[in-house]
């Protein structure tokens, strides 16, 4: 049995939660991972992360997912430096959000075992550029206490449409490539717990 997925607004949730309002669910960022996979001189394709995921949805229905730039890793450390440096300019840009409404009583009423999938619209904020990002996702009622949040295909983001383009021409010539593709392949499996 699947419940209506226009019913299950969810998406990637919350790091700061404010004092009037409090968590229900709460991401286990041990057990979530975030990936985006780039690709260099036309045929080099490398997969990166982010280890410093957070992210909530509160009681009354916010939900936010905040990735600290800081924290990606290429394997390579001169490749994070440059990334955190030339690419996010974390000085000036550290967090990447995204947020959106939640229908927190599907959630709860959501039996255990059931997964939902549909298509879901976010706004994320990066780079200090809001983008409306549509992507198809798939929830799953692991058990009574715990969710897991996964994209159903995954996302290609373009850097140019958060004002990333510079950014990507600079590592290209910082490092003597012929090309990098200015497009990303996201994915990302993400675990909550109810508080």
């Amino acid at each position: 049995m699947k419940i209506p997925t226009h019913k299950m607004f969810i998406f990637p949730l919350l790091l700061l939660l404010s004092a009037s309002s409090q968590a229900q669910w709460i991401l286990d960022s041990g057990a979530s991972s975030f990936f985006f996979v780039t690709n260099k001189a036309a045929a080099v394709s490398e997969v990166n992360s982010f280890t410093g995921v957070s992210g909530s949805i509160t009681e009354a229905g916010s939900a936010t997912l905040v990735l600290d730039l800081s924290t990606v890793d290429t394997a390579v450390e001169i490749r994070n430096q440059r990334l955190t440096e030339m690419l996010f300019q974390v000085g000036n840009f550290p967090m990447a959000t995204v947020t959106l409404i939640v229908d927190t009583a599907a959630l709860e009423n959501m039996p255990a075992g059931l997964t939902a999938t549909g298509s879901y619209t976010a706004s994320v904020d990066l780079h200090g550029i809001k983008q409306d990002v549509v992507a198809d996702m798939q929830i799953v009622k692991l058990d009574a206490e715990t969710l897991q949040v996964q994209l159903a295909r995954p996302l290609i983001v373009n850097a140019a449409s958060f004002g990333l383009a510079e950014g990507v021409e600079a590592l290209r010539a910082v490092a003597s490539l012929p090309s990098i593709t200015p497009n990303v392949v996201v994915d990302f499996t993400l675990v909550y717990h109810k508080e």
